[in-house]
């Protein structure tokens, strides 16, 4: 996705125009020249007589090369001038107009403005062929090199002293209000899925027969009504037909390795390409490209709930399995994955539900992306070196400690520190845990004050936990649980007692199951462990329902206020739950309160400001 505008540049003589789409239509003022693709439609029209035979050269070479060579070429940029000329919309200055392959069709509109004081591509096709270099922000030395870092804009009549790019929206708006052009918003699919040549990818299920080309014919016009849309004029499917004996196998090969010649290795291999026209059984090619292993990735989760499924022989997912379990209720990924594995995952998505295989279009309906681990300062990578081993820790700590430090070092949608140091933490917290179900389970609380408050904190540690892990705050969860096994040790005290007999504490035996399971999901093993072994559960703990809370036990009977002179901090209020909202009743205990009288003695309050259940500041004169 890429947003932007659309500016238009006329022809020199004015009869025409041709648009180009730019993210940072800001640099307007600084372009000095406008560049076609080879596949423009309005390269011919734009060429004058002279330059036609030397264009038409050039885009002869440019068409023989892949879109992928022509993406990640190396060394020069390559480009011949037509001879026409554009005149930029805001400077009113005629701008040379220049074919090259290094810009593409199927990108934008196929044209691009050249701004070499603030593009590394356009710098280096003006130096070469002595274009002027205009700079319009401020910042770097452009005519060493080009800037494109942020800055002001200068020689940029009106534009000067705006802020880019934080404040191109305003650039936008001027663009269209003077009729330069208007806002636009672009997609771009790019074809990383066939793109990379491996032998081992999956084959491509087609066959070209040449002679039906000649005649014109393809599976189209052999099976008129199945095609999704009638017109198929947009590309060329003549001789073209579909591989119906599917699986392909691929041949063993010794030279499997690619050449970076933009071809496959399978092009070396006849036995696997020569093959009959499944239509006029005359001699064809199989396809010897093959999809990228990428591919596979954009529709694994159809497969999956059906591995097991009898029909997993013949079929990739079954009906029935599929519309019972997807689309997936959740994703939980990275940030790479929401801008290159889910875009072609839907995309394979729309297309499925298009042919009638399944009936949904969105594969993912809700996305959460979580952050990136960090270490050493870094992002935590193999290309830096300063990845984990997890083996390591499991061996010294334990599968349950890793897992614990892992959610609790910080939010999921941030990017958390990690340090050896926290482990050691958490392996200490379970401990803890272990020892109170270890040597006290039995325990009973013989003040009924403390049994209240165990229930209390226990429905409200429910209610926190739950809430938290819906909103994938599992650090705060975390730190309620051990706010609540803290609450559990203090209790564990001379003051209380183990039962003897058949006496037993309902508070605390309900505090311990409801520990084992909010536990569970971060500790899965030692609370697996204590489920069957201590509790004398039904295994397994991971079956077991979720624990409710009470609403009126979660309700604070009572609330503490913060009171502030002058925004300063001077004391703490008590107060009952239902005078909290009171400004009249708080106003009158924070004003008696031992800490706050001295700084209002012989003082006016002018104003009282009060924020219910939260704070009261006292504004003095």
């Amino acid at each position: 996705k890429s947003t932007g505008a659309i500016l238009r540049f006329r022809f020199s003589d004015g009869k025409d125009y041709i648009d180009s789409f730019t993210t940072r239509p800001d640099t307007l003022y600084g372009a000095t020249f406008f560049v076609l693709s080879p596949e423009h439609p309005q390269l011919e029209n734009i060429t004058a007589s002279k330059y036609k035979k030397e264009v038409q050269e050039y885009v002869n070479k440019a068409k023989a090369k892949s879109t992928q060579d022509r993406i990640v070429a190396k060394g020069e940029k390559t480009g011949v001038f037509t001879g026409g000329y554009v005149t930029n919309p805001a400077t009113n200055k005629k701008i040379p107009v220049y074919v090259a392959d290094y810009v593409l069709m199927d990108y934008g509109t196929g044209a691009i403005m050249g701004v070499p004081a603030h593009d590394v591509r356009d710098w280096a096709f003006a130096t070469k062929y002595k274009l002027d270099i205009v700079g319009v922000i401020k910042g770097g030395e452009v005519e060493k090199e080009a800037y494109n870092g942020p800055g002001l804009l200068i020689n940029s009549s009106s534009w000067d002293g705006i802020k880019v790019p934080q404040n191109i929206d305003k650039v936008i708006r001027d663009v269209e209000k003077r009729g330069w052009g208007k806002a636009e918003t672009t997609y771009h699919l790019r074809d990383w899925l066939i793109s990379r040549q491996r032998y081992w990818g999956p084959p491509i299920p087609m066959i070209y027969c040449e002679s039906c080309a000649k005649k014109g014919e393809s599976w189209f016009t052999s099976n008129k009504n199945k095609p999704i849309r009638k017109d198929q004029s947009d590309w060329e499917h003549v001789g073209w037909y579909p591989e119906e004996d599917l699986p392909i196998e691929l041949p063993i090969i010794e030279k499997y390795k690619p050449e970076g010649k933009g071809r496959g290795p399978l092009e070396d291999h006849p036995e696997f390409y020569e093959t009959k026209c499944p239509h006029c059984k005359g001699k064809a090619k199989r396809e010897t490209d093959v999809s990228d292993t990428f591919l596979d990735s954009s529709w694994y989760f159809l497969r999956y709930p059906s591995v097991d499924a009898k029909s997993a022989r013949k079929m990739p997912f079954d009906p029935t399995i599929t519309k019972k379990w997807l689309p997936v209720n959740l994703y939980f990924g990275g940030a790479e994955h929401s801008v290159l594995h889910l875009m072609y995952a839907r995309y394979t998505t729309m297309v499925l539900n298009d042919l009638g295989h399944i009936d949904f279009d969105e594969p993912f309906p809700k996305f959460y992306a979580h952050g990136l681990m960090i270490k050493d300062g870094a992002k935590m990578s193999k290309s830096r070196g300063n990845v984990v081993n997890p083996d390591e820790y499991m061996e010294k700590f334990g599968a349950d400690a890793l897992r614990l430090y892992l959610v609790f070092i910080g939010p999921m949608d941030q990017s958390p520190d990690f340090r050896d140091t926290g482990m050691e933490g958490m392996y200490r917290f379970l401990m803890r845990v272990w020892d109170l179900y270890q040597n006290y389970s039995d325990l009973v609380l013989v003040d009924l004050k403390d049994a209240e408050e165990v229930l209390t904190i226990m429905h409200q540690t429910i209610q926190k936990v739950s809430k938290d892990m819906q909103n994938f705050r599992y650090n705060t969860a975390i730190s309620s649980i051990m706010e609540f096994v803290n609450l559990l040790k203090a209790k564990t005290n001379a003051k209380h007692k183990k039962t003897k007999g058949n006496i037993k504490c309902a508070e605390w035996e309900e505090a311990l199951t409801v520990l084992a399971k909010l536990l569970a999901p971060f500790a899965p093993h030692i609370t697996e462990e204590i489920w069957a072994t201590v509790l004398d559960r039904k295994f397994s703990i991971h079956t077991s329902d979720w624990p409710k809370f009470d609403p009126k036990l979660v309700v604070e009977e009572e609330i503490e206020i913060v009171i502030q002179v002058n925004g300063k901090l001077r004391g703490q209020l008590i107060v009952n739950v239902k005078n909290a909202e009171d400004k009249g009743k708080v106003t009158s205990k924070a004003k008696r309160n031992d800490k706050v009288t001295k700084y209002l003695e012989g003082k006016n309050v002018s104003n009282t400001i009060f924020v219910p259940r939260k704070l009261i500041n006292f504004v003095t004169d």
